[in-house]
């Protein structure tokens, strides 16, 4: 019988979770998508869950747009 008390410390292996690659969306899908959100009605977390992108993201596209920075504006 082993009445030693010593103890053996197990180093901890992290494991890293498998993310999907980045996607990257053209200037006119970003813009289709916030044109989406300006109809009146329309939820933002909706239109962004039906592209799969976080609403927050929309919104961010959103401020680009009515500043004019993200291509040509077709609503002031």
């Amino acid at each position: 019988m082993d009445t030693s008390q010593q103890v053996t410390l197990i180093p901890r292996v992290r494991e890293r979770s498998v993310a999907a690659p980045r996607q990257r969306r053209s200037i006119a899908e970003k813009r289709g998508i916030v044109e989406e959100t300006l109809v009146e009605g329309a939820s933002v977390a909706r239109v962004a869950r039906a592209h799969g992108i976080n609403a927050n993201q929309v919104f961010g596209w959103r401020r680009l747009y009515q500043a004019g920075r993200l291509g040509s504006a077709s609503r002031p």
